[in-house]
Parts: structure tokens; sequence; C-alpha cells
């Protein structure tokens, strides 16, 4: 008869081993599926090198395409510009010319007004000169003075003194030169008169007579003149 015990320890031995060949087939499931896993993992680690490879090569045939596009759009910028400041270079030359054209211009009209100027200094400068070498015939100096310094220099005009020599005093009326004449020859009383002195003497003595007769004649001819007048008013 079989006891209770061993069929308990029978059941017990059934139970195991069910569950060692269940957990068998389960761990066999589990190696495979971690290898595809792997190599799921492997083929997409292969793809994604692959894409990123030729997206680098594609970036890098876009940065190659864009760079040769900024050079291209540089060299025609620096084209144009190297054409504007050909244009620019001609023009600065063409206004310098001009400039200095009309820089020599105004030195040549500068030099000529200079020597225009000078001109006219110099000719003023002769001119003064010239006057001043005629007035310097007159000034009185250290070998003429005796002659300029004379007592008729004082007394009478330039005029006077050269038309001395026909000097007629009875054809002179009561001025001051034939009173002055006449002083000259009046001598104090007791003095005797030489023939010339007196014969002088007697001519202003004439000249002094002509003279009160003339006076005395153009105040009648005053009084005449302001009678008639007072005729006609009557």
């Amino acid at each position: 008869m079989i006891s209770r015990v061993g069929l308990t320890a029978a059941a017990k031995s059934g139970a195991v081993s069910r569950a060692l060949s269940t957990s068998a087939s389960e761990t066999y499931s589990f190696v495979q599926a971690r290898a595809e896993y792997r190599k799921e993992i492997a083929s997409l680690r292969k793809d994604f090198i692959e894409e990123e490879k030729r997206r680098r090569e594609k970036l890098a045939r876009d940065a190659e395409a864009q760079r040769q596009k900024i050079m291209k759009a540089k060299a025609a910028r620096l084209e144009i510009k190297r054409q504007q400041q050909a244009i620019r270079a001609k023009e600065v030359a063409r206004e310098k010319a001009i400039h200095d054209e009309k820089v020599r211009k105004y030195f040549e009209e500068k030099v000529v007004v200079r020597q225009e100027r000078n001109a006219e200094v110099e000719r003023r400068r002769e001119a003064l000169v010239a006057s001043l070498r005629q007035q310097s015939a007159k000034w009185t100096t250290g070998e003429n003075y005796a002659e300029k310094l004379k007592e008729d220099v004082f007394i009478y005009s330039p005029q006077q003194i050269s038309a001395r020599g026909s000097f007629d005093p009875s054809s002179t009326s009561g001025s001051a030169v034939s009173w002055l004449e006449k002083l000259q020859r009046m001598k104090p009383a007791g003095v005797q008169d030489t023939s010339d002195e007196a014969a002088a003497s007697a001519v202003a003595s004439a000249a002094d007579e002509e003279d009160t007769t003339t006076y005395v004649s153009s105040d009648d001819d005053d009084g005449v003149e302001a009678s008639k007048p007072k005729k006609e008013d009557e």
C-alpha cells in the first residue's frame, strides 16, 4: 500500500519536472529573440550609417555648391568694383587735370597781376623820384643856402624878383611893394642923398602923387555915380 507520503512526493516530483521543462523552453525563446534583436539593431545601425553617410555627402555637395555660388557672386562683385574703380580713376584723373589747369591759370594770372602791380609801383616810384628830383632843385642846401636865404626871398615873389631889373615904381599903385620901396629909400633926417637916391626918391614921390590923384579921382567918380540915381529920382 502506497503511503500518503509517497504519493505526495511523487506529485511534487512530477510538478518539478514539468516546471523545469517549461523553464527550459522559455530560456531558449529569449536567447533567440535576443539574437534576432541584435541582428535587427545591427541592420538598423548599418542603415543609419549609410543614411548618415549619404546625408553628409549631400551636405558636402550642397555646401560646395553654395560656396561656388558665393565665390561666383563675389567674383562678379569684385569685377564690378574693379570696373567702377577704373571708371572712378579716370574721373579722378580728369578732375585732377582740370584742377591742375585751373591752378596753373590762377598762378599765371597771379604772376601777371603781380608784374602789373610791380610795374605800377615802379612807375609811381619813378614818378615820385622824378618829382623829388625836380623839387630838390629848389631845396636849401649847404651850397646854396646863402643864395636861398637872401632878404629878397622873404619880401618879393619869384616873379617880382625876376622882373626887378625892369621895375618901375611910377607904374605901380599904392601897393605894399611901392611902400616897401619907399621905406627902403627913406633916409634919416640930416643925411645927404646921392644923385641916384634923390632921383629914386623923386620917382617914388611922383608915384605917390599919382596914386593919390588916382585915389581922389576914383572917389570923385564914385560920388558922381552915387549922385546920378538921386537926379533920376528927382
